[in-house]
């Protein structure tokens, strides 16, 4: 496997008081990030995904398929992007 491509919803929240950005893989179960910003995590997210992916494949476990991008964003849940994560060099 040399690239895994998955949408992940981003979205604002606040907790305990302070602004989190977040971002959420709907379908892979516990992979989300949380940064101060929104860029940060577009910027950490191709790595992560590519954590999730990379442990899926070496224990022979396929990861489920993506739900479908314009479902996601009917939803309202938040901003709907693609992560394309990439096999580090």
């Amino acid at each position: 496997m040399e690239n895994f491509e998955y949408p992940m919803v981003v979205y604002e929240d606040v907790e305990n008081g302070e602004r989190v950005w977040r971002g959420n893989f709907p379908g892979l179960h516990g992979c989300w990030l949380e940064a101060a910003s929104k860029e940060e995590v577009l910027r950490l997210a191709p790595s992560v995904l590519w954590e999730y992916a990379s442990a899926c494949f070496e224990t022979g476990w396929t990861p489920p398929h993506a739900p479908p991008v314009r479902w996601l964003e009917e939803s309202g849940a938040g901003e709907v992007c693609v992560v394309r994560a990439k096999k580090p060099l």
